[in-house]
């Protein structure tokens, strides 16, 4: 990969990881922990991609479709093992009863 490539992973890979913070909302640490798990999932799959030889949507040296599904499947593990974000007194937000 040239430099172009890895400057435009790291673009396409803050712009995901920004939108995915911009729908899921939060604090500023939510958002650096989106922005490092978009950049670290694009540039593992686009890895993953190279290695298998998955060639789908290329835009240069980077494989578009591989790279994007890797960093949707990033956040949304990040999110989930992060889990709920605590208040900012120190306590999680409380869980809504249902009513039966």
């Amino acid at each position: 990969m040239t430099i172009h490539s890895i400057l435009l992973g790291f673009v396409l890979a803050i712009l995901i990881g920004a939108g995915f913070h911009l729908l899921r909302g939060g604090s500023l640490q939510r958002l650096v922990l989106h922005l490092l798990a978009a950049n670290l999932s694009f540039f593992i799959g686009q890895w993953l991609s190279e290695l298998i030889h998955w060639q789908f949507l290329r835009v240069g040296a980077i494989n578009l479709f591989p790279s994007i599904l890797a960093t949707a499947i990033g956040l949304v593990l990040t999110t989930t093992l992060a889990g709920e974000e605590p208040e900012k007194n120190g306590k999680k937000k409380p869980r809504r009863k249902r009513r039966k």
